[in-house]
């Protein structure tokens, strides 16, 4: 059995509840993995402007996910509510949360050509300003995300609602902890998959002391997630995956571990 990952070390920082089939993947391909989940993902509760925007759901005319954890949560509250998004438009930053998308009924959905972010979406046919003018967007994502996306579109003319169905925490959990039961010094390589899981890993390696983390290699998903490595003093340059999904990362794994050896 072909093993292109056996002897390497791989830090995974994803939510648990994203993270699993990453695991399997690269354990199936003979790494280690030593999982350290830099957010976790809890419903919001008592958000009454969330719950008004999906009872009036059929007053928008486009409604935008931002995340697969927005995907899930969200469809919660609008199964609950009795509504559907299956006549609206719908956008999805990225391949990922566009498959849940469509498993979860929606017909009409839409994700960027390669730039999985804010930016991309904003670079699509139906999100321009010709487009967009005069139309309701509701946009359906975690507590104190980004503002360019809806400061955009308002300015291309659209009136625009946020749905925050979700919060970001960091865990508990020591690195230092993890590091031990796993009987790793340093993972050959990290995986960070958003700017927030890079900065709460900064903060823990700050906190307990392992600067070594600092010169640990990283492979990112997203020029923001880069930037900010940089920003926070990783010291080597990171390694660019096209996209977040898991055989993408689990292929770009491969390829640096075998240029590695």
């Amino acid at each position: 059995m072909d093993r292109p990952l056996k002897g390497c070390t791989v830090l995974v920082t994803r939510p648990a509840e994203q993270a699993q089939a990453l695991i399997g993947e690269i354990e199936k391909c003979g790494g280690q993995v030593v999982f350290a989940p830099m957010i976790a993902i809890q419903p919001r509760h008592g958000n009454q402007q969330a719950v008004d925007a999906i009872k009036q759901l059929n007053d928008y005319d486009i409604v935008i996910f931002i995340s697969k954890n927005a995907v899930e949560h969200g469809m919660q509250m609008i199964k609950a509510a009795k509504q559907s998004i299956a006549q609206h438009a719908v956008y999805a930053v990225g391949v990922g949360t566009g498959s849940r998308l469509h498993e979860l009924g929606a017909i009409d959905v839409h994700t960027p050509k390669g730039e999985f972010s804010s930016e991309g979406l904003l670079k699509m046919p139906g999100l321009s300003a010709h487009e967009i003018e005069g139309k309701k967007v509701l946009i359906i994502r975690g507590a104190g995300g980004r503002e360019l996306l809806a400061q955009s579109l308002q300015h291309r003319g659209a009136t625009v609602d946020y749905c925050e169905v979700y919060e970001r925490v960091v865990p508990a959990a020591r690195l230092t902890d993890v590091l031990l039961a796993c009987k790793v010094t340093t993972p050959d390589i990290a995986l960070i998959t958003s700017p927030e899981a890079l900065t709460n890993l900064a903060e823990k390696i700050d906190q307990e002391g392992l600067d070594m983390m600092y010169d640990v290699p990283l492979m990112v998903a997203g020029e923001r997630t880069a930037h900010e490595a940089e920003r926070l003093g990783f010291t080597m340059e990171p390694i660019l995956v096209d996209s977040p999904g898991d055989h993408c990362i689990v292929e770009a794994l491969i390829l640096w571990a075998n240029n590695e050896q």
